[in-house]
């Protein structure tokens, strides 16, 4: 079978294609023939080196897939052969074949399109966990998305305005928030691409407090808890961030009294904010990485996956796919990941006889 692959860390380019042997799955296992591949920021630092999971070399990389069962291993119960199904695991997918752990499987319904579903699980799942599970979000309160434009951060604009919150998009590029108001964003705030300096952070702070909305009346926080952001503004509730980097530090400082602030990814680099804002809210950060909940609360995926099917279904959680590519391009098509230049999900195309969606609406 062909795949991609990681011989040597490096960057997208140092990715090669080429013939191996097919996998076969062990008990337990199911082997799925790819259909499509939805890129992650996770597959850069694999390929990288850059990942905390350590892995031997070469590597296949890809945790997102959409496909179809073509065998079932050992004790395997619950699914069948030409079954469609999405599939995440650390690694392997870059590949016409990939097997599974039968719980890294699950089933699709006939309404969801094979490229649709590659770009479906990751992003939709880790805001679901982080936005509902991890932060609390409630209707009437106020979100900020930051790298809005990104799979990750329409996943969380659509998610907080299924929950009834009000959300003000941030991201790098106008066609972004384009898209982040196309996905139902009430109000939007463009930053710098480049790193931001100290003069930078304080600007960006200063949009983001502006947007937050006014101090209500009577706010419940003692004076300590109104020194420097609270007092031009009541601030976020909750932050989704995904960009990390220099943003992090203006976005901690616009939390709210009691604000939640979720660290989802690092595409921007691994900030190193200053701590002193959430002493002063009684706020507090949320690492978010919920395939480690999946392995330690079993039976939770499950329920979680039939919650985003059933929003997918009312038209209310659709991933935006902008742009495919053939598995053959895969270098490229990181390389717009690694540049922050992909908006919405990019998807690697391993099926031939697929074609993109008809309506990315």
């Amino acid at each position: 079978m062909r795949a991609i692959l990681c011989k040597a860390f490096g960057p997208p380019e140092s990715l090669v294609l080429e013939e191996v042997t097919a996998p076969l799955p062990g008990a337990g296992e199911v082997l799925v023939d790819v259909a499509a591949v939805g890129l992650n920021f996770t597959d850069l630092l694999a390929i990288e080196g850059q990942s905390q999971l350590r892995r031997s070399l070469p590597i296949i990389p890809g945790i997102e897939i959409s496909g179809r069962i073509s065998a079932l291993g050992q004790g395997v119960t619950g699914f069948e052969l030409g079954q469609a199904v999405i599939g995440h695991r650390i690694s392997g997918g870059y590949a016409e074949q990939a097997v599974f752990d039968a719980d890294e499987i699950y089933p699709i319904p006939d309404s969801m399109d094979m490229v649709h579903a590659a770009a479906f699980s990751i992003a939709s799942t880790t805001a679901q966990y982080a936005l509902i599970e991890r932060g609390a979000l409630k209707a009437g309160e106020t979100l900020l998305v930051l790298g809005a434009g990104s799979g990750a951060g329409v996943a969380a604009v659509e998610i907080g305005k299924i929950l009834g919150a009000r959300v003000v998009a941030a991201a790098s590029s106008q066609d972004k928030l384009d898209l982040a108001f196309e996905r139902g964003a009430d109000e939007a705030i463009l930053y710098p691409r480049d790193a931001l300096d100290r003069d930078g952070q304080k600007a960006l702070y200063a949009k983001l407090i502006a947007a937050s909305g006014p101090l209500p009346a009577v706010h419940p926080a003692h004076s300590v808890g109104l020194i420097s952001t609270l007092s031009r503004g009541k601030g976020y509730e909750v932050i989704y961030d995904a960009v990390g980097g220099s943003y992090a530090e203006p976005a901690l400082r616009s939390l709210a009294w009691q604000g939640r602030y979720l660290s989802v990814g690092f595409s921007a680099g691994v900030p190193a904010p200053s701590l002193g804002p959430l002493l002063f809210k009684n706020a507090r950060i949320e690492g978010i990485q919920p395939s480690a909940d999946d392995q330690r609360r079993l039976g939770r995926k499950g329920p979680a996956m039939e919650q985003l099917i059933c929003w997918y279904n009312e038209g209310r959680l659709r991933p935006r796919v902008t742009a495919t590519f053939p598995l053959e391009r895969a270098a490229e098509a990181l390389r717009q990941l690694k540049d922050r230049k992909a908006l919405g999900r990019v998807v690697l195309i391993v099926d031939p006889s697929l074609e993109g969606p008809s309506n990315d609406a």
